[in-house]
């Protein structure tokens, strides 16, 4: 025959019953019916088979046992307490390996210069980075968060707005020096243009003009496989490309990009993501990474969420 064992909020009842010598006054201050109170007393007396309490006019009582009872039932709640207590400070522990994946430009610019910030902050995350222009699975590849400029089917990840930007056009001031500045968008199909692989050789490029939206078709002269490749490309002179404003951001400043047809930018904005899987979401480590991307993006890019 299995051991009677005792529900501990049956327990709990029970002792603070006793404390205050009424079940309606531990009803009110556990903000529960009078009944659940008694009826909890009710199954303790029945699962042990002996009386527990003393009812008079003069309140409640314990007998001999329901003394013995409550205090081993107070050593157990205080341990139980103490355990889950414990669980939630783990849970909330930030620490274990965490994957992120992003391009590498972006990793580079945005993730690199923060690591030993994020490091100090949370000694024991251990941190690695998967860079790869693609969009990577999280589940085949393992990834517990990935930036993304496209969410795809959001329904299967949870997504949290990093920032909004701007793509530009932009070429180096020798590119420019040696072939002259495209004064409208027409003025591309004379100029070598960069793209990204996965644009394939054709590339329509958006433009507003007189207040209307504009597409020009190029043919690329190079293309790269990566944005960072795409973006080097362009500092060293090959020809006309579009970059995301905040990775540009750093090279226009220093003279080594020159923004290209400016009065023609569509002003178009694309939001930057950081995706995890929802059953990743609320890990400590996630968490973590997440806010500190948040931070990230304020401070290199000064992208705040749309």
């Amino acid at each position: 025959m299995r051991p009677f064992l005792p529900d501990p909020a049956d327990l709990r009842w029970l002792a603070r019953s006793l404390e205050l010598r009424s079940f309606s006054a531990a009803a009110r201050e556990m903000d529960v019916a009078v009944s659940v109170v008694s009826r909890g007393v009710d199954r303790l007396e029945r699962g042990f088979g002996i009386t527990l309490l003393r009812r008079s006019t003069h309140g409640l009582s314990a007998t001999p046992e329901g003394a013995e009872l409550v205090q081993e039932a107070r050593e157990l709640l205080g341990r139980l307490e103490e355990m889950a207590s414990s669980f939630d400070k783990q849970r909330q522990r930030v620490a274990g390996a965490v994957r992120l994946a992003s391009s590498q430009e972006i990793c580079e610019q945005l993730v690199v210069p923060q690591l030993a910030a994020l490091r100090e902050r949370h000694p024991e995350l251990r941190i690695e980075l998967v860079a790869d222009d693609r969009v990577m699975d999280l589940v085949t590849d393992g990834i517990d968060v990935a930036l993304r400029t496209t969410l795809g089917n959001s329904d299967a990840v949870v997504a949290c707005q990093l920032g909004s930007f701007e793509r530009r056009l932009y070429a180096s001031p020798d590119y420019l020096r040696r072939h002259g500045e495209p004064a409208e968008p027409a003025d591309l199909h004379r100029h070598q243009t960069v793209t990204h692989t996965a644009q394939g050789p054709a590339v329509a490029w958006a433009f507003r003009h007189a207040g209307r939206k504009l597409e020009i078709a190029v043919r690329s002269q190079v293309a790269a496989n990566t944005s960072a490749l795409l973006h080097r490309a362009l500092v060293a002179g090959a020809g006309i490309g579009m970059l995301s404003r905040p990775l540009a951001a750093a090279d226009e400043a220093d003279g080594k990009l020159v923004e290209v047809l400016e009065p023609f930018a569509s002003r178009a904005t694309y939001t930057m993501y950081a995706v995890s899987l929802p059953s990743r979401r609320n890990a400590s480590r996630v968490r973590a990474l997440t806010a500190f991307l948040q931070g990230a993006a304020r401070k290199c890019w000064g992208l705040a969420p749309p």
